[in-house]
């Protein structure tokens, strides 16, 4: 059998408390996990939405769902309140390969997958680590510990680190400060808009810990060629994100053995000369990125219905049903986390980040 990656967003269908969601969450994904070639071991990376992590992550990491059934597997969890009510939410990504093999732990984990390892880190910092640091700062020592996590396995950031995950406390003030950490640190690794950056989100979000004002998860890969990795453009719809000072892909695709996998990074409503297109219309910047998102999936030989789950991020939780309606009535088949996250230009009111895939 063909190795396949399979995604999963799971949100709990029972209200009440974070406990009875959490055990409706460990039954689907022991359910899930039974249906894997490998059992849990096919079982890859796990994010974790939470609404209040101050004051649900010490629950959530001592219930069962985590120490018995994800303790295996990759792990990131983030404060991004869902927006129907819930508590938690999970993201999971898993393969039907029957031989997995993995080292490290759930922050900072090799995957063995056929051909191919994936490297997942999650850097969340204690408060005794970053306190006093800026948002510069500690997204440099962010992007410093997977470094020097790569450069011990003989690995780099430029040619191994295919997507990032930047959530940033207070958006609003710190992005300027993410924007300068990264572009310093790509700087000095090499990568410019002469060779590639890295596909992103950057996003408004918490952690459990109020002195960090960053949280980074970061997805790099051994085992694929130079030949193997493309990234993809629209020039005619969205422009390269350093004309605006920022340095990331729009979206990276990976020629894996069996099929191709692009990351689409964080997209809204954008133009091909960076500029927002209608400010104060939810409804119409929906559209508008949902087409950005076709035509760069259209770059890689795919379509919108290639797309495996979208997390969509809203500024304003007023905007929740109309975006419910919307997704359910033109996406109806997507699996969709509708989430509270602010977007790093306060004019967007929406960011849709996803996975694509189709085999060969």
């Amino acid at each position: 059998m063909q190795t396949e990656y399979i995604y999963r967003v799971l949100v709990p269908e029972v209200q009440g408390s974070l406990n009875l969601q959490l055990e409706e969450l460990q039954q689907r994904v022991q359910t899930y996990c039974s249906a894997l070639s490998s059992g849990g071991q096919g079982l890859l990376f796990a994010r974790i939405y939470l609404t209040d992590a101050a004051n649900q992550w010490e629950e959530v990491s001592r219930h069962p769902l985590l120490t018995e059934v994800l303790q295996h597997c990759a792990l990131s969890y983030v404060e991004q309140p869902l927006l129907n009510g819930r508590k938690v939410a999970l993201q999971l990504w898993a393969t039907t390969a029957e031989c997995v093999q993995r080292e490290g732990n759930s922050q900072r984990q090799e995957v063995q997958v056929g051909e191919v390892k994936w490297l997942f880190h999650s850097v969340r910092f204690s408060s005794e680590e970053v306190r006093g640091l800026s948002a510069e700062q500690q997204t440099q020592e962010a992007f410093e510990r997977h470094i020097a996590w790569l450069t011990s396995k003989g690995l780099n950031l430029r040619d191994h680190c295919h997507r990032t995950w930047l959530f940033v406390r207070d958006v609003d003030v710190h992005y300027a400060g993410v924007v300068k950490g990264r572009n310093d640190v790509f700087d000095r690794e090499g990568l410019t808009p002469d060779t590639h950056f890295i596909a992103s989100t950057g996003i408004g979000g918490f952690t459990d810990n109020r002195d960090a004002i960053v949280a980074v998860d970061f997805l790099s890969v051994q085992g694929l060629s130079q030949e193997c990795v493309s990234y993809l453009q629209a020039l005619e719809y969205l422009n390269p994100t350093h004309e605006y000072g920022v340095a990331f892909e729009r979206a990276t695709r990976l020629s894996l053995p069996n099929e191709d996998m692009v990351f689409v990074s964080g997209t809204a409503s954008i133009d091909k000369h960076g500029e927002c297109l209608y400010r104060g219309d939810v409804v119409a910047q929906t559209d508008r990125l949902f087409l950005n998102i076709e035509k760069l999936l259209a770059d890689g030989g795919m379509q919108l219905g290639d797309m495996k789950y979208a997390i969509v991020y809203l500024r304003d939780v007023a905007d929740y049903d109309v975006i419910d309606r919307y997704l359910k009535q033109h996406y109806p088949d997507l699996p969709c986390l509708i989430v509270e996250a602010r977007v790093c230009r306060p004019e967007w009111l929406i960011e849709v980040e996803a996975v694509a895939v189709r085999k060969r």
